[in-house]
């Protein structure tokens, strides 16, 4: 239905049927509807008579206002259900004494969100240089996926591709895709969880590039998915350019990822990341030659991988694993198995998730993983006082027969040595 008002006289409100007001016009009124043209006209003179023989509220409530706004008896049951659940978590979300912990349990999502302004509200508070800033990150949105869109377009925008056309393009995935939602919900609960340097939720979306160049990849991925791989493409150069982290779009990529530091870190076509996966800087999983196809690494869930890593070819990183810092890994890795060197070997088994714990070396570890051997530290009593009394123990070790047991080579874990220790 479409209303022409054909005089510009003003409007003016009194209670009627609706319930709050009706809006009663001044002057001639068309009406055009599925049903027989007609005319009604509202006399300045006489408001409350068309000339029909309807009153001019019966008329609004008829015409005008859909019918569940008319009377509460036309509303189908449950109809405002869903709203009125909103509206009470809305005023929860808004007292002062909302507990977090209460609303994690109706909605985890809104109880992240709702810890994030509390934390900017905070920070604006203790550091008025910045509270223009956290206003305009944080406090002046309504929700988490617009906060993301608006931090991560004014971070990656240049002369080309503008911050308002980035947020419109970020914005709507983030809305429309509930995977890269989820997904970058659970990043920042991991990053807060595992990172010791990371202080409050609000920090990771705000500063933390790992985070931004994961978010920015969920993006480009969801582009490259519907087919605008070039748009993908851009983002993943301009993630490399601004934050020294290369994902090409097609990766594809679990939740709850902690990319600590995130420079250097290099992820290929046909990458897959499982859920809950920690990685540092300058890890590579990277192919072994320039062979199309399936020809990068999978990393299990549950996973940790340590800084310089470098896993190479289509090979399995199982559940639970670890790679140690600095190791070149070219073979598989069994579950819960800790591979150092390179080329890497296992050097021992993890027990539990060790993407959360974040334990990269232990001093329980007190055996020599190549000799199965205790290697317990020197003593100070035990160490030469000085370069003369190293002279007779190098004499001993000359004069010492040939046929002396040699060192042992690398052999067969001690297995339930290791669980031990990492227990």
């Amino acid at each position: 239905m479409r209303c022409l008002l054909t005089s510009p006289s003003s409007f003016c409100t009194h209670p009627g049927p609706v319930g709050v007001g009706s809006i009663v016009p001044r002057g001639v009124l068309r009406s055009r509807s599925s049903r027989p043209q007609q005319r009604i006209h509202a006399s300045r003179d006489a408001p409350s008579s068309n000339g029909k023989g309807l009153d001019e509220d019966t008329i609004w409530s008829q015409l005008a206002f859909p019918s569940y706004l008319q009377s509460s008896k036309s509303h189908k049951k449950g109809v405002c259900d869903d709203f009125d659940k909103a509206l009470a978590a809305a005023e929860r979300k808004q007292a002062a004494d909302c507990s977090i912990e209460d609303l994690e349990e109706e909605d985890p999502a809104e109880a992240v969100w709702l810890a994030i302004r509390r934390e900017a509200e905070r920070d604006a508070a203790t550091e008025p240089l910045l509270s223009s800033f956290l206003y305009a990150t944080i406090l002046a949105h309504d929700s988490f996926e617009r906060a993301l869109a608006f931090v991560l377009s004014n971070r990656l925008a240049n002369t080309v591709m503008l911050p308002t056309q980035l947020f419109e393009t970020f914005y709507e995935v983030l809305v429309s895709d509930a995977d890269v939602r989820q997904g970058a919900l659970a990043d920042v609960e991991a990053c807060r969880e595992r990172d010791p340097a990371c202080t409050s939720y609000s920090q990771a979306l705000l500063y933390y590039k790992g985070y931004h160049a994961i978010q920015t990849h969920r993006i480009a991925h969801a582009l490259w998915s519907r087919g605008q791989k070039f748009m993908a493409v851009a983002l993943q150069s301009r993630v490399s350019e601004v934050l020294a982290v290369d994902m090409h779009p097609a990766a594809r990529l679990g939740h709850g990822i902690l990319l600590d530091h995130g420079t250097g870190v290099v992820i290929g076509e046909t990458a897959v990341i499982g859920n809950n996966v920690s990685l540092l800087q300058n890890v590579t999983l990277g192919g072994t030659g320039k062979d199309h196809g399936d020809r990068h690494p999978k990393i299990s869930d549950n996973v940790l991988i340590g800084a310089s890593a470098t896993v190479l070819g289509n090979i399995r990183i199982g559940h639970g694993a670890q790679v140690a810092a600095g190791s070149l890994v070219l073979k598989p890795v069994a579950p819960h198995t800790m591979v150092a060197g390179s080329p890497a070997r296992p050097v021992g088994t993890v027990t539990g998730n060790p993407a959360e714990k974040m334990q990269h070396w232990s001093k329980k570890l007190n055996y020599d993983p190549f000799t199965n051997e205790p290697c317990e530290p020197a003593e100070a009593s035990s160490r030469p006082a000085s370069p003369e009394a190293e002279q007779p123990a190098a004499a001993a070790a000359a004069a010492a027969p040939s046929g002396s047991k040699p060192r042992r080579r690398p052999g067969k874990l001690d297995v339930a040595a290791s669980e031990a220790a990492w227990d």
